[in-house]
C-alpha cells in the first residue's frame, strides 16, 4: 500500500451530520459480493485449481448478469462463496480474533450523526486487545505511516485478508503502540470530561457557562494539550452556502429558472433553518481529525457526551437526562433497552408485594443451603421459585394479579419441615 494518508472531514451543523472520509478496514464472511467483484479478483488466499484464476478473470469481464450467475456458480464448487456477502464495520460486538472471514481496506465515506467515531475512539480499552484490534482496523490511517516496509507493501487496498493475517501484523505493533494511542486517548478524555462535566470537580462552579466556553477554558488552564496537532489540516471551503439532498441540480439551473427556483427554495426550506455552508478540511493525522470533530461537537450547545449506563462507553445525545446509548448490546437490545429493562424491573421490585417474595426466597435459599441432606428444603426451594415466577410473568400478560400473588405468598411463609 502507498504511504498516502489523507483524512476528509466536514460537519454541519445544523442537521449535525459529519461526513468522515478515510481509509478503514470492513469484514466479509465469505468471499465474495455479488456487487463487487473486485474483491473476489483480489483475493490473497486463492486454492490451488488452475480453472479458479480464469473464472475470476471471466467474472470481472461478465457482459450480462446471467453470463455473471453461470460464472459465479462454477466458483462455488471451488471455493466457499456466498454471492450475498457484504462488508460489514466491525463493532464492539466482533470478537475479532474468533472470526473466520476476511478483512478488506479501501476508502470508507462515513456519513456520521450521533455514532461519532471520536466517541468510539474514546471508548476504546486499550488494555484489551480485541478493543486494539478494533481501532487497528477501524483507524487505519494511524498505521499508514507506523508499519514497517515489509508490512505496508502486505496490504493493499481493496483486497481481501483472512482475519489471521490482520492480527497477526496488528499484533507486531501492540506493545510499541499502545502507550501512544492511551496517552492520546487521554488528552481528549480528560477535556470531554471537563467540558461535559463527567467527574469534574469544578462542575457547579462553571455549569452556566455553555459548551464553547468551557473548552475555551479548558484551553487556556492547559494550553499545550493539543498543540501537537490541533492545526495540522488545510481547508477546502468554498465560502458558499448550500442544501443538502436539494431538488434541483445546480449544472441545470439557468437564469430563465429564477421563478422556479425561487419557489423551490419556499418550499424546501421555508424557514431558511437548513441552507448550510460546508467546511471541509483535510490532514493526515487522525488526531487532528478527531480534534475538529470535537471542535464542532462543542459548537453545538444542545449537545451532551455521556458515559453509558450499561457499557460504559461514551455517546452523543440532545438529550440530558438520558443514561444509556442506541449501541447494540447483546441479542439485538441496545443498552437504552436493556436500560429500560432494568428501571422497569427495579420500579416493580420496589412494591411491597416483591420485597415479601425476596424474603421469603431468601429464607428458602438459606434453608436449601444448610440442611443439604434433606430433600424437602431443596424441592420447596425449587418450587416456589418455579410458581412465584410463574405468577411474575403472569401479571404481565395480565392473567393474573399482584394481590392474587400476594396471597399465595403468604401461603409460602413458613420454611420449616413439619
Amino acid at each position: 500500500m502507498e504511504r498516502k494518508n489523507e483524512i476528509r472531514i466536514s460537519f454541519e451543523t445544523i442537521n449535525l451530520s459529519q461526513v468522515f472520509i478515510h481509509t478503514a478496514g470492513s469484514y466479509m464472511s465469505k468471499p465474495i459480493s455479488k456487487n463487487n467483484n473486485k474483491y473476489l479478483a483480489n483475493l490473497r488466499t486463492v486454492p490451488d485449481d488452475e480453472r479458479f484464476g480464469s473464472l475470476v478473470l471471466e467474472l470481472e469481464n461478465a457482459s450480462s448478469k446471467e453470463e455473471q450467475e453461470r460464472i459465479i456458480n462454477e466458483l462455488k464448487a471451488i471455493v466457499e462463496i456466498d454471492e450475498t456477502a457484504t462488508a460489514e464495520p466491525l463493532t464492539f460486538n466482533h470478537d475479532i480474533e474468533s472470526l473466520k472471514g476476511y478483512i478488506v481496506f479501501e476508502p470508507e465515506t462515513a456519513i456520521e450523526h450521533y455514532d461519532l467515531n471520536l466517541l468510539d475512539f474514546i471508548s476504546y480499552d486499550f488494555d484489551v486487545f480485541n478493543d486494539y484490534l478494533l481501532f487497528f482496523i477501524n483507524f487505519f490511517d494511524y498505521f499508514i505511516d507506523t508499519l514497517d516496509s515489509e508490512d505496508i507493501n502486505r496490504i493493499e487496498l481493496d483486497t481481501l485478508y483472512p482475519v489471521s493475517e490482520i492480527v497477526e501484523i496488528a499484533k507486531k505493533y501492540y506493545k510499541k503502540e499502545k502507550g501512544n494511542l492511551i496517552y492520546h486517548q487521554s488528552l481528549f478524555k480528560k477535556c470531554i470530561n471537563f467540558i461535559y462535566c463527567i467527574n469534574n470537580p469544578f462542575e457547579k462552579d462553571i455549569e452556566d457557562l455553555t459548551a464553547k466556553q468551557k473548552f475555551f477554558l479548558y484551553n487556556s488552564l492547559y494550553q499545550d494539550t493539543f498543540k501537537e496537532f490541533s492545526h495540522d489540516f488545510h481547508t477546502t471551503d468554498l465560502l458558499e452556502y448550500q442544501y443538502n439532498n436539494f431538488p434541483m441540480k445546480k449544472e441545470d439551473i439557468q437564469l430563465e429558472d429564477v421563478y422556479t427556483l425561487i419557489s423551490t427554495i419556499k418550499d424546501f426550506d421555508p424557514s431558511g433553518r437548513h441552507i448550510s455552508n460546508l467546511h471541509q478540511f483535510v490532514t493526515n493525522n487522525i488526531f487532528t481529525a478527531l480534534y475538529i470533530t470535537l471542535f464542532y461537537v462543542v459548537s453545538i450547545n444542545k449537545l451532551h457526551i455521556k458515559i453509558c449506563g450499561n457499557c460504559n462507553r461514551y455517546f452523543l445525545t440532545p438529550k440530558k437526562n438520558v443514561t444509556y446509548c442506541d449501541r447494540i448490546a447483546e441479542d439485538a437490545l441496545t443498552c437504552k433497552d436493556i436500560g429500560s429493562i432494568e428501571q422497569q424491573k427495579r420500579k416493580l421490585e420496589s412494591k411491597p408485594v416483591y420485597k415479601k417474595h425476596r424474603r421469603i426466597q431468601q429464607i428458602k435459599c438459606v434453608y436449601a443451603g444448610r440442611y443439604k441432606d434433606e430433600p424437602f428444603y431443596k424441592n420447596d426451594y425449587e418450587t416456589f421459585n418455579k410458581i412465584a415466577n410463574q405468577f411474575k410473568d403472569d401479571i404481565k400478560k395480565g392473567k393474573a394479579t399482584e394481590e392474587e400473588f400476594d396471597k399465595w405468598l403468604d401461603t409460602q411463609d413458613k420454611t420449616r419441615q413439619d
